[in-house]
């Protein structure tokens, strides 16, 4: 299996330049995108730390504000580029610098080799129970992200509905990260170059990261080959909170239980003596 990973990251230098190494198999390749709103020392120094990795490609920036269309727009630029490079690439990750690995590479390529042609990708339809209102208020409403602070203008009192839902889809969600096979990738950037209209709708979407793909995948003709599961093992302790809990060394014995290929988050500022013990015991590493 040749896999291509297309990772976002904005913080850490050093979590991510480990990633990358410890992903790497000599014929791996990996498309990385740093939020415009790092730090310029930092983006220098994950620039440098894989410089020397000729399968490494810099992705041109786009701001990444939590919640905002700038997600969508750098996952985009990840598939435009795979495609427009040509590379020979079977399956595409989507992930973070805070990701890891639970599982070595030869077992991730055996598992993708095992499911060649599936894609995984957590899904429902909206609306959903465990989203507030549904999820609708995301779609239905305007959002915008205006100095770093998120205006809703929500539905008029004239037309109660909101926004309408581009004509011939209708909305899913999930998480944001997924690994996809090739067709399903290039599907993506052909629909996305045809169907500009969609793309805007989602640019004033709450979350897009969480709907957009989602809702291309499960109106297309590859919708039967989507596997609901995103192979990752996420811990939300606080199901209130934004973001999941960060895995530490307390987390070990779930993760060396866990049946998924990767794990989010992580954080070497918290705890990285749990990556270690990830390297040393699960993937053979030292």
């Amino acid at each position: 299996m040749k896999l291509a990973y297309i990772i976002s990251a904005y913080k850490n230098p050093e979590q991510l330049v480990r990633l990358v190494h410890t992903l790497d198999d000599g014929s791996t390749s990996f498309w990385v995108h740093v939020d415009k709103r790092t730090d310029d020392c930092l983006f220098h120094q994950m620039v440098c730390g894989l410089g020397d990795n000729s399968r490494v490609r810099f992705l041109p920036r786009h701001r990444c504000s939590w919640g905002g269309f700038g997600h969508v727009a750098a996952t985009l630029e990840g598939i435009n580029a795979i495609e427009r490079s040509g590379a020979d690439v079977d399956s595409v990750i989507l992930t973070t610098g805070q990701d890891y690995p639970i599982k070595a590479n030869d077992r991730i390529n055996a598992f993708l080799a095992d499911h060649a042609g599936a894609a995984f990708l957590e899904h429902f339809p909206l609306p959903h129970a465990d989203w507030q209102n549904g999820g609708l208020d995301r779609i239905r409403a305007w959002h915008f992200r205006v100095m770093r602070r998120h205006v809703r203008i929500p539905p008029s009192a004239a037309s109660p509905i909101g926004r309408r839902f581009p004509a011939g889809f209708t909305p899913f969600g999930g998480s944001s990260y997924w690994c996809l096979p090739r067709e399903c990738v290039r599907y993506i950037q052909q629909m996305t170059q045809k169907n500009q209209a969609l793309v805007r709708f989602f640019k004033y979407v709450d979350v897009p990261d969480e709907i957009f793909f989602q809702t291309v995948l499960l109106n297309s003709p590859y919708r039967e080959l989507i596997v609901n599961d995103n192979l990752r093992h996420i811990d939300w302790k606080d199901p209130n909170a934004g973001s999941p809990a960060v895995l530490t060394t307390a987390d070990f014995p779930t993760l060396a239980a866990s049946p998924k290929l990767f794990a989010r988050k992580f954080d070497v500022r918290v705890d990285a003596e749990i990556l270690d013990m990830i390297d040393e015991r699960l993937l053979g590493l030292t």
